[in-house]
């Protein structure tokens, strides 16, 4: 039971003395316009924001905002998080220590330049810094342990959430990825440096300026960060890039580095013709690494903790109306916007999102879900391709006009998740259970991976019999890194999260989420919207859907219609199922008097009102039934 209003207040306004903060509801998600971007110190709005009913708990954002990191151990769904705190708690040293509503701990530090939101580490610690926000006390639930000064943030945990690999000198570089915020001339020299080498050793000569200018500076440009916003003025930018280049190409050419002279090319067929113009494709480099650097190569860590793994293939399936899709969109306007997911962390970053099933369903959906956030849909980094796109083109076409789409519309910044919803819309004149025709698939999606060194989330179907999984070639299971199952409750708009599978860390537990109705008005006349958005329950459902004989017969009727897939329609705009004439002729053999279509309708809506069945432009279906 949360704190009685007068009582959240002054307690909000106490914690405010310090740290800017906003209400979240009891469920730890924001409820004002802004989420955490609106937090505030002034007392008087801090009263009006804390006044909303729902207002549960304290939320405080992290990073530079409020000046605090937190480190978040947890323990929920037997995390080791005891064990990983014992294990570390010399080098977490001494701070500020809050226990949270689940049983871990919030270590509290103070800011560090460059920390973000970092989800999974060691399967049972997140980081929350710039993007991120957490629970304070004395909110109900969370109590202080101690009463310390805040410690400067650990080193050790730099190194755990660093998006850079650590340069080995100048050989390594070309392999970090992430965001730098530190080190930033020293990154500049090092990846101009080893990029030359690179060429060199493939070619025999040193590159062109401008062959550098079109592939190196790009490179670096989407992972450097800049601490005003203006790369330029912190001489970080390309002017600096270009004087730099200019200086190490005239020290390589008057021979400043003897010990690459005369160096025999490890590729003779490579024409320094041909790796300086630009290739037609999608540019790929394959890069060698020995044991010593596998070692070296961090855990797999979390986007959306503990599910979508960073720079992973993924999967989500489900049959019709099992809400995947809403899932999806849920998945990435988090990331897009750097929000809690359900009170998991969130590392933000730019969304591409395939709606190959038509755009005014996400339009719908997107603007409900930002209703229930309380957040803008302005200047967010989330980007839709509504043009109908083919994954499995032998030579790729469509897949190098996406890349080409993606690297103008995006300015140089890299995306974090690319979202393909469906895999059937991608899939247009193929076979998806050709296992040849899914391994094109796949490579494709390998290469948009690779290339933008980002997630992919394709939503999916499941088969015919469910309980088989994912519809189509067994190759695309055996693809993946990640697989997620919706199930829905018959006659509850409710769906349990399942991990099928999750490659290099530990499966998560199982999630219900439960669907609620969000409404508007909108225009001048006040047209009524509305679009569902999911709500994370504490358990399974326990009402039982109690069907009358006849209801059970429909019900019969319509599951052996999909289940022999004669009739199964599916349609452009997403809609899926058995057209009603067809139910209805099937169910009048058994209950005559249903042959009336006035009848039917009535006796329809009634299934539907249970949950049991959806209609939608005259196609019926089962909730969490679908055909091959």
């Amino acid at each position: 039971m949360g704190m009685e209003m007068n009582d959240l207040i002054s307690k909000a306004l106490e914690v405010a003395e310090e740290y800017p903060i906003f209400p979240c509801d009891a469920k730890k998600r924001p409820i004002c316009a802004g989420g955490f971007k609106a937090a505030t110190q002034d007392p008087a709005e801090i009263e009006r924001l804390f006044s909303a009913p729902n207002a549960a708990l304290i939320g405080m954002p992290t990073g530079e905002i409020s000046g605090i990191d937190v480190v978040d151990i947890d323990v929920r769904d037997g995390k080791a998080g005891e064990e990983w705190r014992k294990a570390n708690a010399e080098r977490l040293g001494r701070t500020k220590i809050a226990r949270t509503q689940s049983g871990g701990w919030h270590y509290y530090f103070s800011h560090k330049t460059g920390v973000r939101n970092r989800a999974g580490i060691a399967s049972c610690v997140d980081v929350r810094g710039d993007g991120g926000y957490v629970i304070i006390p004395p909110s109900d639930g969370y109590q202080w342990l101690n009463d310390e000064e805040l410690a400067e943030y650990p080193d050790f945990m730099v190194d755990a959430v660093s998006n850079s690999n650590s340069a080995d000198n100048r050989t390594t570089v070309l392999d970090a990825f992430g965001s730098i915020t530190d080190g930033r001339e020293k990154y500049m020299a090092d990846m101009i440096f080893a990029s030359m080498v690179e060429y060199k050793k493939a070619t025999g000569v040193y590159p062109s300026e401008q062959w550098m200018l079109d592939n190196v500076w790009p490179t670096y440009a989407a992972k450097v960060v800049s601490r005003t916003g203006d790369l330029e003025q912190e001489d970080r930018g390309l002017g600096m890039f270009k004087k730099k280049l200019d200086s190490t190409l005239r020290k390589a050419q008057n021979g400043g580095f003897p010990e690459l002279e005369g160096y025999v090319p490890q590729n003779a067929h490579i024409s320094p013709q041909s790796a300086s113009k630009e290739q037609d494709g999608i540019r790929r480099r394959i890069v060698l690494k020995s044991l010593s650097e596998l070692r070296k190569t961090p855990p797999p860590t979390f986007i959306v903790a503990p599910y979508l793994i960073d720079k992973s293939f993924a999967v989500l399936f489900g049959a019709p109306a099992s809400y995947k899709s809403f899932l999806a969109l849920d998945w990435a306007l988090s990331v897009a916007h750097g929000c809690d997911w359900n009170g998991r962390p969130v590392e933000q970053g730019a969304v591409v999102y395939l709606a190959l099933e038509g755009q005014t369903g996400l339009a719908t959906r997107s603007e409900a879900w930002h209703r229930d956030m309380g957040l803008e849909d302005s200047e967010v980094p989330f980007y839709a391709v509504t043009s109908p796109i083919s994954m499995v083109e032998d030579n790729g076409g469509d897949v190098e006009l996406l890349v080409q789409a993606i690297e103008d519309g995006l300015g140089g910044i890299l995306p974090k998740v690319i979202v393909i919803d469906t895999l059937a819309r991608s899939f247009v004149g193929k076979d998806e259970n050709s296992a040849t025709d899914m391994g094109l698939f796949v490579r494709n999606v390998d290469l948009l991976r690779e290339h933008f060194d980002c997630t992919v989330l394709v939503v999916h179907h499941s088969g015919k019999a469910t309980e088989k999984g994912m519809r189509g070639s067994s190759a695309l299971r055996g693809a993946v890194d990640s697989e997620f199952e919706l199930l829905r409750e018959v006659g509850l708009p409710t769906v349990s999260l399942k991990v099928r599978k999750q490659k290099d860390t530990e499966e998560a537990e199982d999630m219900w989420l439960e669907a609620r109705e969000v409404t508007w008005e909108e225009g001048v006349i006040g047209t009524e919207r509305s679009s569902l958005v999911l709500d994370i329950r504490d358990g399974a459902p326990s009402k039982p859907v109690t069907l009358t004989h006849d209801q059970r017969v429909a019900v019969v009727c319509l599951e052996r219609l999909i289940e022999a897939g004669n009739y199964w329609e599916e349609r452009a705009d997403g809609t899926a199922g058995i057209p009603e004439n067809v139910w209805r002729q099937a169910v009048s053999e058994h209950l005559p008097e249903k042959a009336d279509l006035s009848n039917f309708n009535k006796f329809r809506k009634r299934l539907a009102a249970k949950g049991v069945i959806n209609e939608i432009n005259g196609l019926c279906a089962i909730n969490g039934k679908s055909a091959t």
